[in-house]
């Protein structure tokens, strides 16, 4: 039988060959609801994120609060070095409405292995782990990672206002930040 001839059984046809494909392709996609499968599925700000603590968070729940994503990695030299002084900024700057998401980006550790790292690194704000296509969603929504540690800058409004690639220290992460937690005028 010809590429894309009929063939009945049972009262029902069927398409044969690459065309049989396509028109059952069409056929589902024109019966699934696409609008109802995004508002089950959330991909942006309101996209819910595992954290270590075993929790979700969402970018949506940060509204309102000065937020600093930060992707790293606990193979990253540059990454391990700044969790210092990401710890002492969080708690600095935690009572301005002031908060750190850390996000751990193309990493393998489990999470037994994270708990353990983030107790002895002493790591005072949640972790998000886990599932590696929300985070690079997360990370294509910010505007891309291109390198680690990577760290994004949200407003109280959820805009990302600043990008910075490569291990912060005090001063530089106390300039960045300073003016997006001073109120409005």
């Amino acid at each position: 039988m010809a590429d894309g001839a009929r063939e009945t059984h049972s009262g029902v046809w069927f398409m044969k060959g690459r065309w049989g494909v396509a028109v059952l392709l069409v056929m589902v996609l024109s019966i699934v609801p696409v609008g109802r499968l995004a508002a089950e599925e959330p991909t942006g700000f309101d996209m819910p994120l595992p954290t270590v603590e075993s929790g979700e968070i969402s970018l949506a729940q940060l509204r309102g609060k000065v937020v600093m994503v930060n992707f790293w990695a606990t193979w990253c030299p540059p990454c391990l070095e700044e969790i210092p002084t990401l710890v002492k900024i969080q708690e600095q700057y935690k009572d301005q409405g002031f908060i750190i998401l850390g996000v751990t980006y193309m990493d393998r550790a489990d999470r037994d292995t994270l708990v353990k790292f983030i107790r002895r690194m002493e790591i005072n704000y949640p972790i998000v782990y886990g599932d590696p296509l929300k985070i690079q969603k997360l990370a294509s929504l910010l505007g891309g990672v291109m390198g680690l540690p990577n760290t994004k800058f949200l407003d109280r409004k959820g805009t990302v206002v600043r990008s910075h690639t490569g291990g912060l220290q005090v001063p530089l992460l106390r300039n960045l930040l300073e003016p997006l937690l001073d109120p409005p005028s």
